[in-house]
């Protein structure tokens, strides 16, 4: 949902390895104001970045609007981008808007306030029943999971 402070967390993980001196590239088609070593709004300017670049990590905001309009180059983020050393971070309001094929990928899961049927979406794919529960988190409430460790229920704000 909206507001519901993904793209705070995100930021403030930016942030985090912008301090350890770790290589941050991001993609905001807002152009909002991130702490990073490169920032775009264009989608195709993003992507020649990129595949140039090793060792980054990646944010892309507003990510299913990007997947979807890019979709095979995004996928490739996903399937490919590890092969460069990139960590990428997905940012989006709805499961579906983002191709399953970049969900797959995924290692790591933040999950703010969402409707039920994409809490449904991510229970079923990260195989933790309770993640439906944040269908009903108030805002900065959030669950963080690893497609293979604990959940954990957090607040950001």
């Amino acid at each position: 949902m909206t507001e519901s402070g993904k793209t705070t967390l995100a930021k403030q993980l930016a942030r985090t390895y912008k301090a350890k001196q770790v290589g941050v590239l991001v993609l905001d088609p807002l152009f909002d104001n991130w702490e990073c070593d490169r920032q775009l709004n264009d989608a195709n300017e993003f992507l020649q970045v990129y595949w140039a670049s090793r060792s980054c990590m990646v944010f892309i905001d507003e990510s299913g609007d990007a997947i979807g309009r890019y979709e095979k180059a995004m996928i490739q983020t996903a399937t490919r981008g590890r092969h460069w050393g990139h960590s990428n971070h997905y940012i989006t309001q709805r499961a579906n808007s983002v191709a399953l094929t970049v969900r797959d990928q995924c290692s790591h899961l933040f999950l703010f306030a969402s409707g039920f049927e994409d809490c449904k979406t991510h229970a079923k794919e990260w195989n933790q029943p309770e993640l439906i529960q944040a269908a009903n988190f108030e805002k900065g409430e959030y669950f963080h999971t690893t497609r293979f460790g604990q959940l954990t229920r957090n607040k950001l704000f």
